[in-house]
């Protein structure tokens, strides 16, 4: 069975793809290609598994460093008050995690919300080309520091 994780993963790795951001230890690092959430990543084991605990606990701990680098690396750039980690698999059965960055009112006016509580039409608002291309300089630049 295909998966669309792993083929986005695949279009990540090509030099074309704008949104990408690293090949880590364990995973590849997204821009999320919706930003109501300035600085909003996901993060991609790379090759496929569907729970995080059939993984070897070293690669476990190698994928938990990459989250750890790629939550520093947001917290740098944007400047966030809280920094949201979801892990779920609902929808996408494919090891990931998304992290967003949460902010004070009004420029996040639910911060105590789950993201994923937000309405469609809200979470699903694109990227500028300027704003996606100046967060992946500015990302990618704070994961190699």
């Amino acid at each position: 069975m295909a998966c669309p994780a792993c083929d986005r993963i695949a279009r990540a790795l090509q030099p074309a793809d704008p949104f990408f951001l690293a090949s880590l230890r364990q995973s590849v690092a997204i821009l999320h290609k919706h930003q109501p959430f300035p600085g909003w990543c996901t993060l991609w084991l790379k090759d496929h598994c569907e729970h995080t605990d059939q993984l070897p606990r070293s690669r476990q701990l190698e994928l938990w460093e990459d989250v750890a680098d790629l939550a520093r690396a947001i917290r740098a750039v944007t400047g966030c008050r809280r920094l949201n980690y979801e892990n779920l698999g609902n929808v996408v059965p494919h090891v990931h995690w998304h992290l967003i960055p949460r902010f004070e009112p009004p420029r996040d006016a639910e911060p105590t919300w789950a993201v994923f509580r937000h309405a469609p039409e809200f979470l699903d608002c694109g990227v500028p080309d300027d704003l996606r291309d100046e967060l992946v300089q500015h990302l990618r630049a704070a994961l190699r520091a």
